[in-house]
Order: structure tokens, then sequence, then C-alpha cells
């Protein structure tokens, strides 16, 4: 029997017979379109949690280890950056340094004055970290690395006092030009901008920084950072008798800053530790960014954490977040697939007694020379047609309880930080899986029952009454 014939047989039997094709289908549309449904929620949750929890990073801190009210905890240096490096399971180490001493941001934001904390909330990366972000790369430098820039300058000329008005700025120490310090932040601080600040100072949300900077200009992306001093209230930390202040510009936003806070090329801050902390602060990293080769490589790196430098990573709710939504996709899939296979038994119960209601029909096809090969062929292509218009169906189902979810979402569920657009992430797969299982389960449901027919004798299939 050719194909085409084949076919034709196949879709005339099956929409001669709708009641059937509906039974068999039913179940296999509600467990295609609970796959579908679950897969796609899992892979924006997880794309969610990407955003908040870079998952291939981790940190390496030292543990904390005090006697007598003195901090004896294991330093972080360059040798240990260096020592992490030559561990097979590493593809990259960098350092971070926190600025260890009392740091206040100031300045005027959309006609408003702002006052934030900036000591121990703000991190230095080498600037080879963000080298890979074309958007940022050409302006995350240390342009004090050599020194000021010059030329000599005026404080009370303001913005006038330097020939670069966006970049520079007149330090009042020196009377000299200097970069101003680029700044960037994580997309964690520019949610909870949007979400909270904005909303209640009545300042404007902020979608993509660049194109926000352009509207506004680079001037108003500026402030300034007041070394030594706090606006803590009773602050237990010290204020240093030395006090300084410096031009800084948020630069834009990147995953690689600092979750909490503002992110600078490191030399500022270990200059700047250097000259308010001392020598010990300025070589001692606060943490060590570790990127794997592989996620699965993580158990084998902390035990040798443990083992030989004696540290530790810091707590990441990001893994113990992964964990629970890598269960939950097994249990949801889990459930879909069986629905599916329960609707696959169904299907096979269905063929079946088709198969004995059809006998006579099937016994004058063997008789006018079908093979049990075509017999065979012919129910299991009734079978796959039920998959796959069940596949079709239950993928659509899905996508239309996705928009009914997500509206509810928009009207019912108030902002909060990285809230998605929508809930699901509908990637071609997918839809390729679930068509692929639908038939799949469908063709092994009807298989025992086309191979029953295929085994009929035409004889004694046209002498049943």
């Amino acid at each position: 029997m050719t194909f085409q014939k084949l076919s034709q047989m196949v879709v005339g039997n099956t929409v001669r017979s709708p009641r059937h094709f509906v039974f068999s289908a039913i179940g296999v549309v509600i467990g295609i379109g609970a796959f579908v449904f679950f897969l796609a929620g899992v892979l924006r949750v997880q794309s969610v949690l990407y955003d908040v929890f870079p998952l291939e990073e981790v940190e390496v801190i030292a543990p904390h280890t005090s006697i007598a009210g003195k901090n004896l905890s294991k330093k972080l240096t360059q040798e240990t950056v260096d020592l992490i490096k030559t561990r097979p399971e590493v593809k990259s180490a960098l350092p971070r340094m926190t600025l260890q001493f009392p740091a206040v941001g100031f300045g005027k934001f959309e006609g408003q004055d702002i006052r934030f904390e900036v000591g121990g909330f703000t991190d230095g990366i080498p600037v080879s970290y963000i080298a890979d972000d074309p958007k940022l790369a050409d302006r995350f430098i240390d342009g004090d690395a050599a020194g000021a820039i010059g030329p000599a300058c005026e404080p009370a000329q303001g913005k006038a006092a330097c020939p670069d008005k966006a970049w520079q700025y007149c330090d009042k120490t020196d009377r000299m030009c200097h970069n101003r310090v680029p700044v960037i932040v994580s997309p964690t601080v520019l949610e909870l901008y949007n979400t909270q600040v904005a909303e209640s100072h009545g300042l404007p949300h902020i979608g993509a920084m660049e194109q926000f900077i352009a509207e506004r200009g680079r001037e108003r992306m500026h402030f300034w950072i007041g070394l030594g001093d706090t606006m803590v209230a009773g602050s237990n930390v010290a204020v240093t008798a030395k006090h300084r202040e410096v031009g800084a510009i948020l630069i834009g936003v990147s995953k690689k800053a600092k979750r909490v806070g503002l992110t600078i090329p490191i030399g500022y801050v270990e200059r700047w530790n250097r000259e308010f902390a001392g020598e010990e602060q300025a070589r001692t990293f606060s943490s060590i960014v570790v990127t794997l080769r592989d996620k699965d490589r993580l158990a084998p790196f902390t035990k040798w954490l443990q083992d030989e430098p004696k540290l530790k990573l810091e707590d990441s709710l990001g893994e113990q977040f992964g964990t629970v939504v890598f269960v939950i996709t097994i249990v949801l899939l889990a459930i879909s697939f069986v629905i599916v296979g329960i609707s696959a038994i169904n299907i096979a119960h269905n063929f079946f007694m088709q198969v004995t209601e059809r006998r006579r029909e099937i016994g004058v096809l063997r008789a006018v020379g079908a093979s049990q090969r075509d017999v065979l062929l012919i129910v299991l292509g009734e079978a796959a047609l039920i998959g796959l218009v069940s596949g079709l169906i239950g993928s659509v189902a899905a996508v239309i309880g996705s928009f009914a979810v997500d509206w509810a979402s928009a009207a019912v569920v108030p902002d909060f930080p990285f809230k998605p657009t929508s809930w699901f992430a509908f990637e071609w797969w997918i839809f390729a899986l679930a068509v692929g299982f639908s038939v799949l389960f469908c063709v092994v449901g009807g298989w025992l029952p086309a191979r029953k027919a295929a085994q009929m004798e035409p004889a004694a299939a046209l002498a049943q009454n």
C-alpha cells in the first residue's frame, strides 16, 4: 500500500469515527497542555532566577574566626586568587574589594536631593571583569591610576572648571581635573529603584539605562562621594579625620555588579582603603568571584576549598532556589506524563474496542490483498493522527491558559522586583517535544490493538457475527 493511499485511509477512518477520536484524544490534550504549560512556566522562573542570582558563579569568602574579640579570619589575597585559578573546575577567578571605611554618596536627581551610604556598600572589581561588555568596557576604567589628568582648575567654577564637563570634575584637594569615578549597578538595584523608590518619590522609571542616559544627558548621572563621612546617625563606625569629595558618574547596569550597592574599578578602592583604612585593608579582598567551567563541578570545588585553603562559599540563595525549582519541575512534568500515560491506556482500550467492532472491515481488507503490515500501519496511523492533533490542541490550550494567567497577574498582582511581563517562556522545542511525546504515547497505546488487528485471519474475521 502506497503512503498516499495509507494516509487517505487513516484520515477517512478517523473522520468517520469522531466520537472515538474525541474519547481517545481528550486525556492526551489535557496531559500535553499541562506539559507545555508547566515547562514554559518553569523556563520563565529559571530566567528570572538567573537575573537575580547568576547560578554559574559562586563567591568564595573566608570563614569568620575570632578569639577573645580578636579577628583571626584568614585573609583573601592575590596569592589566594592565583591558587584558586589553578583548579581544573575553575574558568576564572576575580577578586572583589569592599570599601572598608565610612563614605556617603550625595547629589541631585530629577531636581531632588539624594543621599545614600556608600561605605560598606561599594565593591571594587578588576576592569577586565567588564571587558566583554561593549556598552561599558570603554568607560569602566581607572582614570586615576596615573594620578590627576589636568589641567589645573578652580572648584568655584563648577562644571566649567574642566574641559570635559560630562566625564571630569575639579578636585577641591589638589585643584586638578580628574576623571569621574565610573559606577555600575546591578539589575537588582535598578529593579528596586523602579518598584520601590520611583513610586514613593515621584521619580521616573528607568527602562533601558543607555536610553535613559541618552535622553537626559550624562550630567544627570553625576553625583559625589564623600570619603570619610557617614549618614548613619549614632554609627559606631569610626569616622576618619580625613575627608575628601570625589566626583562619580553612573554609566550603566551589569549583572557583574554588586547585587545591592555600587561597583567601581578596584584600583579606586585599593587607594582609598590605603588612604583611609590602612595598608592591610588595601591588600585584602572581601571575596573572590569564581566562574566554574560546569555547574556540576561545584561539589568537588567546594570540598577542595574546605580541605586546603580552608575557605568556603558564601551562602547561595540562588543555588537553593534553583534546587527547589528543579524538584518542582520534575514533579509537575511527572504529573503531566502520568496523565498522558493514563490516556495511552485509554487509547489502547478504545482501539481494542474499535478492532473488535471493525473485524469485518479488517477481514475485507485482508481478503482484497492488504498485508498484516498494511493493517498494522493503518491502526498505528490512526493512533499517530490522534496524537498529532491532540498535541497541537494541547499546545494551543496551554498558550491560551498562559494568556489568562498573565492577564490576571497584570491586573491583580502588584509590582515587585523582577516581576516578569509574562510568566511563560514558550520556545519552539517545547512544542516539538509536546507533539512528539503526544504521537509517541498514542502509538504506544495503539500498538497492541494494531498487532491484534494485523494478526486476524481474513476467513475468521469474516465468519464472526
